[in-house]
């Protein structure tokens, strides 16, 4: 395992609080709280964006807003709105994590797959797009073919997963999901893993598998570990 200072690590982090409960209140505080650590960025739902604008303008942390999520089966239209949406209404270097439209994908109608990515990322006007292909709910071969599909419609990033737990079928991502999306992909498509980063060991792994960011709802835990290691 290698070494890691607790900032580097934060630097990795996108920060994570997609639960549909929280309030006003719950999500300020999140928001603060991430940028007291200097993490990457804060993982939200699209709606949340005005306002960890407003707490976050000027400060090293950005946004990521939740495109599609959870499901990934609205129409492209729908997505594309959300996206622009969220530009319009966030920080300069926002950030759009969209969830792919894992229905089609699942009925081989790769084509139509591609072209929803595709207009996410037209979209976006230059802003990083990440896209969640749901390892979850793939196997070897389809987790393969999604991130083919992902680079071809000119993503930034590969992301692993959701995390979202209603999903029967819903495993961890692991650092062998990491491995095999980079295969793929190589040095052109970055590679984010999230659903199963919950310690400073499986960080460290994911790093080392070739993940370039870590989206967990335990950043705080994770890098305060950083500091209990060097003691």
């Amino acid at each position: 395992m290698f070494k890691i200072t607790k900032e580097e690590l934060a630097r990795y982090i996108d920060q994570t609080n997609l639960n549909p409960a929280a309030t006003q209140t719950d999500m300020a505080l999140f928001v603060e709280e991430a940028k007291s650590y200097s993490f990457r960025t804060v993982a939200l739902m699209t709606s949340w964006v005005p306002l960890a604008t407003q707490i976050l303008e000027g400060s090293t942390t950005s946004i990521v807003a939740s495109v599609g999520f959870p499901l990934g089966t609205y129409p492209t239209e729908s997505k594309v709105a959300e996206t622009k949406w969220a530009i319009n209404n966030g920080l300069k270097n926002i950030e759009i994590d969209m969830v792919m439209n894992i229905s089609l994908f699942k009925s081989g109608r790769f084509d139509q797959v591609e072209q929803d990515i595709r207009a996410v990322v037209k979209a976006a006007s230059g802003h990083t797009v990440k896209v969640i292909i749901e390892v979850s709910l793939l196997n070897r071969e389809e987790i393969i073919i999604a991130s083919m599909i992902a680079e071809k419609a000119g993503v930034n990033f590969v992301k692993t997963s959701t995390g979202f737990r209603g999903f029967k079928r819903m495993r961890p991502s692991t650092p062998e999901d990491v491995r095999l999306i980079k295969d793929v992909v190589g040095d052109r498509v970055e590679v984010k893993i999230a659903g199963g980063v919950f310690s400073l060991e499986q960080a460290l792994m994911a790093i080392e598998a070739g993940a370039s960011r870590i989206g967990t709802i335990m950043g705080i835990p994770i890098v305060e570990a950083v500091g209990k290691l060097a003691k």
